[in-house]
């Protein structure tokens, strides 16, 4: 005999089930045409995949690969259903795009320009997922030290820029009208950070700050930008504020000194998807882009101009 995908779901739903009755209920057959094809399968690969018992069946070593093997091979299989069907249907099917809510996001967008649709997800994990499945041709991802992306075989990746992380401070900050900041003069100082996620972002910043000599005062978590600066202008707080973009009254926006807190702006993409061979003149685009919104960041562009752009466009 030859293994089939019929074979896989039958072992499959056998270790789900935990039975033969289970499992043939399952798959709308007999229990004797699952036992029986149970054993044809153990035959030929020359041992038992499962102990019986009164209560069941358990999985062996031998077993537990299989299964482990087999539910790989079923996923694959899914996905590859998915993605042709979806081929077939149309060859103009639009670019299906997600990614992280920053400038680098709404400049991939207007590269692709009108064949294309798109949304915001923050979760690393959920752009993993739907890259895996299938669902996403291509996404813009971040990644932050001590927390690589872990992306699937059929993905390729391409980093897009390494931005420094400035802080927000109050106007009447000490350091307001500095150039820079050293991490260690926000030491007494209370932050809003955002919530923490699993992109590692509040993580890199408390190892940065017990480096730095201090553990984070943290007093607010939000992940909404308009309440993070409130919460500057009003209580005197700190905050994180990524480099580009304007910077509100009563807010000082400062580079910190020797660029400890950074992120990695990632983009991935599925092999299979046609988008991956426009991937070089994308990331052009988005290049180009991004280097006109630094320019109209005014703390930014200064920065950049004193040696920055090696760092951000360098690695």
């Amino acid at each position: 005999m030859r293994l089939e995908v019929r074979h896989l779901e039958l072992v499959v739903a056998i270790a789900d089930c935990g039975s033969l009755r289970k499992a043939a209920a399952r798959l709308h057959l007999t229990q004797p045409a699952v036992t029986t094809q149970l054993k044809r399968i153990e035959g030929h690969l020359g041992g038992a995949l499962f102990l019986r018992s009164a209560g069941g069946v358990v999985l062996t070593p031998a077993g537990s690969d299989f299964v482990q093997e087999a539910r790989s091979m079923l996923t694959q299989l899914i996905t590859l259903e998915r993605v042709t069907r979806r081929n077939a249907q149309s060859s103009d099917a639009p670019t299906r795009v997600a990614g992280i809510p920053a400038y680098h996001f709404g400049l991939l967008v207007s590269a692709l320009r009108d064949n294309v649709t798109s949304r915001t997800i923050k979760e690393t994990a959920t752009l993993t997922a739907l890259l895996t499945t299938g669902e996403l041709d291509i996404a813009v991802m971040r990644r932050f030290p001590g927390t690589p992306l872990s992306l699937p075989p059929n993905a390729g990746h391409q980093l897009l820029t390494r931005e420094p992380l400035f802080v927000g401070v109050p106007d009447d900050h000490p350091y307001a009208r500095a150039s820079e900041i050293p991490l260690a003069a926000l030491a007494d100082d209370k932050w809003v950070m955002p919530e923490p996620d699993d992109s590692g972002m509040n993580a890199h910043f408390a190892r940065e700050c017990a480096v730095a000599g201090f553990e984070q005062r943290i007093a607010h978590f939000s992940s909404e930008p308009h309440v993070a600066l409130t919460l500057i202008r009003s209580s005197g707080a700190v905050c994180p504020l990524y480099p580009v973009g304007g910077t509100p009254p009563g807010v000082a926006r400062l580079p910190v000194a020797g660029n400890p807190l950074v992120r990695e702006v990632v983009l991935a993409w599925r092999t299979d998807a046609p988008v991956a061979g426009e991937i070089d003149d994308l990331c052009d685009q988005v290049a180009a882009g991004y280097l006109r919104l630094v320019e109209e960041s005014d703390v930014y562009a200064r920065w950049w101009r004193s040696g920055g752009e090696a760092f951000a466009l360098g690695s």
